[in-house]
């Protein structure tokens, strides 16, 4: 079915002011640069102003307002973004103000709450076996509570949990089951990243993906040519963004080898190389390893899954 959107959530969904939307939901990516200027963590060349006006200087696009942001930076499509928008709690503007002395105010981060789960997870599970995801995997995430559905504005999500070494959930990312939509939950701390932790305790090699998607299309595509996908760690970073993997490794000591298995797209191999700079500096062995086919391990996972069909129907 075709999803639509009202012209009054259009309306409500463009009002919605960058600075307002990044304070609260993605406080961690802003860097304040000078009294009315900020930059990103994950994209230093886009540079955010308190008026409301954003330019991504390396790509050439820029903009007013959340909407055209989640759309062109995040690359949701027109109706996902505005209902992102539109499902938000209650934004209060932040106004453009004159230049003040003394530093700038410090933003207090909103308290981390988890979306209320359904009472199953059935939308959600089918969604993801047609993304090529095992029913092994998704079951062991959904016993370990990492994954789980909700639903909210009448759309059904999947929702992957990240969690600190106590087992105690610190963030949350969510994902439609229809369409492009995707969000962080408020007040998510983007150092606890959603992973799948090996087997053993031993294991000294993490898989670092960008999306939770593709770390389940990494354990997968282990599980789908005989290896053992419980042997290595799957790690998912929510972006283009080293504070997760950092925490993990601070976590498990264990581990020496990485391998960045990231988009096969110019910003995932700058990226990949970025993260080889930084993580060999520290002594460990790194490898970039991306997808061999598609842009990203779950456009490679669906192309193994075809090929292999493919073999079975010539023999």
């Amino acid at each position: 079915m075709r999803q639509r959107v009202t012209e009054e959530q259009i309306r409500l969904a463009k009002s919605v002011d960058l600075i307002s939307y990044m304070k609260q939901y993605e406080p961690q990516e802003l860097i304040r640069t000078g009294p009315h200027d900020y930059k990103t963590t994950t994209h230093s060349s886009l540079c955010i102003s308190d008026n409301g006006l954003w330019h991504w200087f390396s790509h050439g696009v820029g903009g007013r307002g959340a909407l055209n942001y989640l759309i062109q930076v995040k690359g949701m499509d027109f109706v996902s973004a505005v209902r992102h928008l539109c499902e938000l709690e209650h934004l209060t503007p932040v106004p453009f103000q004159q230049s003040q002395s003394g530093p700038p105010p410090q933003h207090e981060r909103r308290p981390f709450t988890l979306p209320v789960p359904d009472k199953n997870a059935e939308t959600a599970l089918q969604y993801l076996k047609r993304r090529g995801i095992d029913s092994k995997i998704l079951k062991y995430c959904i016993d370990q509570g990492i994954l789980y559905q909700t639903t909210r504005g009448g759309y059904k999500n999947c929702v992957f949990v990240g969690r600190d070494t106590e087992g105690q959930p610190r963030s949350a990312c969510v994902r439609g089951c229809q369409g492009t939509f995707r969000g962080e939950c408020a007040g998510s701390e983007k150092q606890y990243g959603f992973c799948i932790p090996a087997g053993n305790e031993t294991a000294d090699i993490v898989e670092v993906y960008e999306a939770p998607i593709d770390a389940l299309s990494g354990a997968t595509l282990q599980l789908l040519y005989g290896h053992d996908w419980r042997s290595v760690h799957h790690i998912s970073l929510g972006g283009l963004n080293y504070v997760a993997l950092d925490q993990y490794l601070k976590d498990h000591p264990k581990i020496k080898k990485l391998r960045l298995r990231l988009d096969n797209d110019e910003r995932g191999r700058d990226f990949a190389l970025r993260l080889q700079e930084r993580y060999e500096a520290q002594g460990y062995t790194v490898k970039s390893v991306p997808p061999r086919r598609g842009k990203d391990y779950n456009d490679y996972l669906l192309a193994c899954h075809a090929n292999l069909q493919s073999i079975g129907r010539s023999r």
